[in-house]
């Protein structure tokens, strides 16, 4: 896989088929839902995001609803309202939720055709809606049981999936100054070469705030990232730093300019 290529659509699903049993277990077993979790929420918020998410996500991709926003920067008010209006936190009622979407959603024809994604005017690949119901189901399962004390595995493959077919792809679909941090990032020009170990690779191109994903290519590269997909992950969605990973050998930065692969987790923003 090159570039921020489309994931083979049943690959995807037989991921989320594993990871999805393991996801409603932990909801079920959430012994404080009032511990904090994640920003504004606590355990049991996360839960019931995640319920919402596989409900609206497979609509959204079987064209039973319609793009809910107009810019990708009104995803997190929109997010933060929907559970924020929603009473009740029963989380068996909830994994069940969680269940019976999953198992409608599976068993649905696997399709790789372009349809219409969250912000209107732009779509993604049938892949790109199972990597991002995977992305949402592994982040949040962290999130769920760093609030319980607990550990959360997150496979590699799966990890790889969630980046190469989902987060590269999102990227890619979005306003190029959304995902920057104008300040951190302001005056930066550079090319990093992103390489996911065992799964793909892409150009990340900053420029003065802007940013855009590119399949590799003879372009001169300021800073070479290379990392295990699970770090790699973590460390996009802002659930880790940089210097575990470094210092462990599951990140590792190296190039004309280096130093600008430590400070790229600042120069980017978390949805």
């Amino acid at each position: 896989m090159t570039g921020a290529s489309s994931v083979d659509p049943a690959a995807a699903r037989v991921a989320l088929a594993s990871v999805v049993p393991r996801l409603t277990a932990l909801i079920r077993s959430i012994g404080d839902p009032g511990a904090h979790a994640v920003g504004e929420w606590n355990a049991g918020d996360v839960a019931l995001h995640l319920a919402q998410a596989w409900e609206k996500l497979p609509a959204l991709a079987a064209g039973e609803i319609e793009s809910p926003l107009g810019a990708a920067a009104e995803l997190a008010a929109l997010t933060t309202t929907m559970v924020r209006d929603e009473p009740g936190r029963d989380l068996d009622a909830i994994a069940g939720r969680i269940e019976a979407a999953a198992s409608a959603y599976l068993a649905t024809p696997s399709s790789d055709e372009p349809r219409p994604w969250l912000v209107r005017g732009t779509s993604l690949p049938g892949s790109a809606f199972s990597c991002h119901l995977l992305n949402e189901s592994l982040v949040h399962g962290h999130d769920i049981a760093h609030a319980e004390g607990r550990a959360w595995r997150i496979d590699p493959a799966h990890a790889g999936m969630a980046i190469m077919g989902f987060a590269f792809r999102a990227l890619t679909a979005v306003d190029p100054r959304f995902p920057v941090d104008q300040e951190q990032a302001a005056g930066v020009r550079a090319c990093f070469d992103i390489r996911v170990r065992r799964t793909g690779r892409v150009f990340l191109i900053l420029d003065d705030g802007a940013m855009r994903i590119e399949p590799p290519s003879s372009r001169r590269v300021d800073c070479h990232l290379s990392a295990e997909p699970a770090t790699l992950f973590l460390l996009i969605w802002s659930r880790t730093s940089e210097w575990p990973g470094v210092l462990s050998g599951r990140l590792a930065l190296w190039g004309r300019r280096p130093w600008l692969g430590a400070r790229l987790p600042q120069m980017l923003r978390n949805p």
